[in-house]
């Protein structure tokens, strides 16, 4: 469920641009961050926390993030993942991806680099992997293709807040195709109208979104829940999703949108 939430956190990704569903739009270079809180009965603390910046260049966006626990946490669960994305400008088709991540000793390192031919899309994803930090660095590689508008776990950040939101049905739900570094899956996402959102005591306006993961036709997390802000930055303000004990939300801290 981690990953899956971090996914949610950074990707909320939607329909295809090849279809022509999403606005016309130019983001600007930006760095956003968030807490990651845990709530269990009357425990409702920091769990960690995310930072992701856009800079353009030239004809790419290029994207990173970095995740952390909070430093309580640390004795619980060491965590630390960084991702980088390059996707192209105009219809944010992902070019390259890595996703490094170093978990209570354990060290994995994805490196995916995209190819599209019409409608079809194909990477190929090395995987480095370490299971101790006495242990010798293994490495493998596998071939991914789908059919169909194809992301990876960052650019579909970026993607969703192209959409034309205002112009789909309360209930519509669309997919597309995510790539992993040892997988693919199916991304469904379905939109549930508008409603507000509180942070930092104030109240804003935000597109109220719920989505879930499939691999091999089975549903492989508890669906998630997504708000962003309706304004022209289209902001993530909020991710919240269920664990076997508890939940966890993800809250935008940066600037007010």
């Amino acid at each position: 469920m981690k990953s899956k939430f971090l996914t949610a956190l950074i990707g909320l990704c939607l329909t295809s641009g090849i279809a022509g569903a999403t606005n016309p739009i130019s983001l600007v270079d930006e760095t956003l961050t968030y807490d990651v809180m845990y709530k269990w009965g009357f425990i409702n603390k920091v769990a960690g926390y995310a930072t992701m910046s856009l800079r353009n260049d030239g004809d790419y966006y290029k994207a990173s993030l970095y995740a952390e626990n909070a430093p309580w946490a640390n004795s619980i669960y060491m965590l630390r993942d960084t991702l980088y994305t390059t996707m192209t400008k105009g219809d944010f088709f992902p070019v390259s991806y890595t996703y490094i991540a170093h978990e209570n000793g354990k060290y994995k390192k994805d490196v995916l680099s995209f190819q599209r031919d019409g409608n079809t899309f194909s990477a190929e994803a090395v995987r480095y992997k370490r299971s101790a930090p006495d242990e010798p660095m293994t490495s493998s590689t596998l071939q991914l293709e789908a059919q169909g508008m194809t992301v990876d776990m960052l650019s579909s950040f970026f993607y969703l807040r192209t959409l034309d939101f205002d112009n789909m049905s309360n209930g519509q739900s669309i997919t597309v195709n995510i790539f992993s570094g040892s997988k693919k899956e199916k991304l469904k996402i379905t939109y549930l109208g508008r409603q507000n959102v509180s942070l930092n005591g104030s109240s804003y306006p935000a597109y109220y979104i719920n989505f879930t993961f499939t691999r091999k036709g089975v549903e492989s997390s508890e669906p998630i829940s997504g708000w962003i802000s309706t304004d022209g930055q289209r902001i993530p303000l909020k991710v919240e999703g269920s664990l076997p004990v508890g939940k966890v939300r993800a809250l935008y801290t940066g600037p007010n949108p």
